[in-house]
């Protein structure tokens, strides 16, 4: 009886699930190509329209020395434009499934229904749902870059988690590759992956008393090279030049009050769901917050920090936090 009562609550969250996936494609559909993503539909360096992968290597290389360090996501933006709008809108679906699962297997639960609370949850909780999502930039930007962070986050977690456990395959070869996507992602969430990866490293040597795999080593370096790459790229410089120039106190009120703005009113709803759900598993189920749940939430408040070095605190910006 049990059995059944349960697949029936899968078959209706399943139901549910299509209903949703559906209306998120149709919603995909109905925002075209717009604003950066016109820009970025042609070789940055000459103007003209993307026709082969040279054009996105020359326009990456142009956008490295005269506007932002951002090569990977771009570059990964500019292939997906080249595509399509039907492509694009499929990716980005698919993209939001993969990361809603990624989040699922975090949280250690692994059934449908986890995984479509995860997938929900991304909507309900998100800032600006159209420019971080269903806007191409924003999705390139944001969903996909997320996708490849919490897998290499998902490697280093692991190994707290299940210290023992044999490594995953050919590790030493493809961590460096993520590590350096991972740091040269955007300018908030690499650098505070590559703090979360030192502070994994200090605990399986301090309070595991392991010894700590070359891979995590090499991760972590890469994920610090790739922010760096993000971070000092010459073209953010540039771009900066071109800004008015502003006092000392004028700058302090402006990224004071971004943040302000982005704790208090794009991620209070986010915040106060998280607090709400800490309280019910520590207060009412008896359960104690795991060193991995502090970890994920020192690295969102990281992420957070990160951002009072920018003059610009977008909705959209606080989608990895």
């Amino acid at each position: 009886m049990k059995t059944n009562k349960t697949n029936r609550r899968t078959l209706y969250v399943f139901i549910a699930f299509i209903f949703l996936a559906v209306i998120e494609f149709a919603l995909h559909r109905k925002v075209v190509f717009m604003m950066d993503d016109n820009w970025y539909s042609t070789n940055l360096a000459t103007g003209e329209a993307l026709a082969s992968l040279s054009d996105i290597w020359i326009s990456q290389q142009w956008h490295f020395f005269h506007w932002g360090g951002r090569g990977i996501t771009n570059g990964l933006l500019q292939l997906t434009l080249m595509g399509g709008e039907l492509l694009c809108d499929i990716l980005n679906l698919l993209m939001t499934l993969i990361l809603a699962k990624i989040i699922s297997i975090l949280a250690n639960r692994k059934d449908f229904i986890s995984f479509f609370t995860a997938f929900t949850l991304l909507i309900a909780l998100n800032a600006n749902i159209k420019m971080s999502m269903f806007w191409q930039s924003g999705a390139a930007n944001y969903i996909y870059s997320t996708v490849w962070i919490l897998l290499f986050l998902w490697v280093y977690l692991r190994q707290i988690k299940t210290p023992d456990s044999l490594p995953l395959p050919f590790i030493s070869v493809w961590i460096p590759f993520l590590g350096l996507i991972t740091g040269w992602s955007n300018e908030n969430m690499g650098p505070a992956s590559f703090v979360l990866t030192i502070i994994v490293i200090l605990y399986i040597h301090l309070f595991q008393k392991s010894k700590i795999p070359f891979w995590m080593i090499s991760g972590s370096f890469f994920c610090l090279l790739g922010s760096a790459l993000v971070i000092l790229a010459p073209g953010n410089f540039a771009r900066v030049a071109c800004l008015p120039e502003e006092g000392f106190f004028e700058v302090l009120y402006n990224r004071l009050l971004s943040m302000l703005c982005a704790g208090t009113e794009y991620l209070f709803p986010t915040v106060l769901f998280m607090v709400f759900l800490m309280l019910i598993y520590t207060i009412c189920l008896k359960e104690k917050l795991q060193a991995v749940h502090w970890m994920l939430l020192i690295h969102a408040i990281l992420s957070y920090g990160a951002m009072v070095l920018s003059p610009h605190y977008p909705d959209r910006a606080t989608f990895g936090t």
